[in-house]
């Protein structure tokens, strides 16, 4: 299982707007609290002997008219602080037993971190996507995620600004991280050839100004190479047809703590 995709696809499907990105309804996902009086006993269970501040239960998506629909269930943090960013940790949990011995348990030991840059407003809560968006991250500081919000934003609103942090470096070709090029360079690969029409995609669609309003729907830090550091961002493609059907990732990579640039990109269906 991929475990950073599907806790990215509970969070979303919880704060999503309906026909947008990973749409659900509401009634899908219901949050409990210690003080739930109608929470089910699997979770009252876990909270009495956790440390999470809250349980959701989600039905799968596309499930939720079905009487056997599964169940899918996360624990989650309060949320909490760090300068101008908002963020709550959350992980998936198991039923496993039978009867009487069925219990809750972490179905493993990594977590997403939702996280929301506010500046100096108050932190909004969870799952309240009118007063303030969380976006679920892997392995990221609170510095860096506002670092690479304020990177994108500013490729994002403008062309030029976007092809030069995609030409700054070598970077651009697909999800490599390098360029070839030069008298000799062979053919280029079909996957190459996809990505560059990406990259001419992406830029008309930010050229056109409707990259400004795209989601960023999750954040992952990618395997590091050397001294550089690298991640890899999700954006919803506001021309996807129907809505939600791809999103573009956009790979960002700086060397330290020196400028970030784009250094490769290609599109997914989420």
């Amino acid at each position: 299982m991929d475990i950073a995709a599907a806790m990215a696809a509970l969070l979303l499907a919880a704060e999503a707007p309906a026909g947008g990105m990973q749409a659900e309804t509401a009634a899908a996902c219901q949050g409990y609290t210690r003080n739930s009086a109608d929470a089910p006993e699997l979770v009252r269970w876990w909270l009495a002997h956790s440390h999470d501040e809250r349980v959701r239960v989600c039905t799968a998506p596309g499930e939720a008219a079905a009487a056997s629909a599964a169940l899918q269930y996360s624990g989650e943090s309060a949320v909490g602080r760090s300068g101008g960013v908002c963020s709550y940790a959350s992980h998936f949990l198991t039923a496993s037993g039978t009867g009487p011995t069925r219990r809750l348990q972490r179905y493993e030991r990594t977590e997403a971190v939702a996280m929301v840059a506010v500046g100096e407003a108050a932190c909004p809560p969870a799952h309240d996507p009118a007063r303030g968006r969380y976006i679920p991250t892997y392995d990221l500081t609170p510095a860096t995620f506002e670092s690479l919000l304020a990177f994108w934003a500013a490729a994002a609103a403008s062309a030029d600004v976007f092809a030069h942090d995609l030409a700054c470096c070598g970077g651009g070709a697909g999800g490599s991280g390098g360029a070839g090029g030069g008298a000799g360079a062979e053919a280029p690969s079909a996957g190459s050839v996809a990505s560059s029409a990406t990259q001419l995609r992406l830029r008309a669609t930010i050229a056109a100004g409707r990259m400004q309003a795209a989601a960023v729907t999750r954040i992952v830090r990618v395997a590091a190479h050397g001294l550089h550091r690298r991640y890899a961002l999700f954006v919803a493609d506001p021309d996807s047809r129907p809505p939600g059907a791809s999103v573009y990732v956009i790979y960002v990579t700086r060397l330290l703590r020196g400028p970030w640039h784009i250094s490769g990109i290609s599109d997914v269906a989420p």
